[in-house]
């Protein structure tokens, strides 16, 4: 589920159940101790808004409807949603649900690619509203962290709308192909010394080229070696236990960045 503050309508977790898209509002720590009635009949209105953008822009999605789309956007945004949001909160899982969709055969490829291109102008323009805010920051010792996919996932639309939120937050990301090969990833890093290296998993079975990752990371002198993070769906789902030489962060929201 997503779980949104209902005052100021940001985003701020994803919760269990992880394949439950549905909206779940609570207050965010700053508004918990600002917000004097919760139960107001403009907070309840908010909340309710905030649904129904979700619900419209999904479905402007499968009709291919990028005006209705964009006028979405701008209503959510003229609400304060924040742009980051949208796309982090909002796009991200209806991709999830076309994907899943797809993979039941509910889905022809033509229609998962026609939503795809959809979502993509989507992203662009959720962009152009995000401006300098999501630009990286070039402030002395701003945290660094590659992106990247879990090798064999060509999808790049849902890591480039996490590396916009995570450069919301303060930090600078660069997206790195997941399908780069050991040597030239590992010079990558020792180059450019992340502080993190983060890697998205769609499927389960992506688990055993992680892990390959991993291990070639540890061959890294320690003073240059990133702290590894995987996340994604079968880390928040629980089917993934462990993976040596990474940690894994069901909640990208707790990640720590200075």
């Amino acid at each position: 589920m997503l779980k949104w503050c209902s005052y100021c309508q940001q985003f701020m977790q994803e919760i269990a159940p992880y394949d439950d898209f549905s909206i779940s509002h609570g207050l965010c720590t700053s508004c918990d101790a600002s917000l004097k009635d919760p139960f107001a009949n403009h907070e309840i209105e908010r909340s309710l808004f905030l649904s129904g953008v979700f619900h419209r822009l999904f479905d402007a999605g499968r009709h291919e409807d990028f005006n209705t789309a964009a006028r979405i956007v701008e209503r959510a945004i003229a609400a304060n949603c924040r742009p980051v949001d949208i796309l982090i909160g909002m796009l991200s899982p209806m991709l999830y649900e076309i994907g899943e969709e797809w993979k039941r055969g509910a889905l022809s490829v033509e229609a998962e690619h026609r939503f795809t291109a959809f979502s993509e102008r989507v992203v662009r323009l959720v962009e152009s509203r995000i401006g300098a805010a999501a630009a990286p920051s070039s402030r002395p010792g701003t945290t660094l962290l590659f992106l990247m996919n879990a090798p064999g996932n060509r999808h790049r639309l849902a890591v480039r709308i996490l590396a916009l939120w995570l450069k919301g937050r303060g930090a600078r990301v660069r997206i790195v192909d997941g399908d780069l090969d050991h040597a030239r990833l590992l010079h990558s890093i020792a180059a450019e010394r992340p502080d993190y290296l983060l890697i998205s998993m769609a499927v389960i079975e992506q688990r055993d080229r992680v892990v390959e990752i991993c291990g070639a990371a540890q061959a890294l002198p320690q003073d240059v070696r990133p702290k590894i993070v995987v996340g994604g769906y079968p880390v928040k789902a629980g089917l993934i236990e462990s993976i040596p030489g990474a940690e894994l962060l069901s909640d990208i929201t707790v990640l720590q960045i200075a």
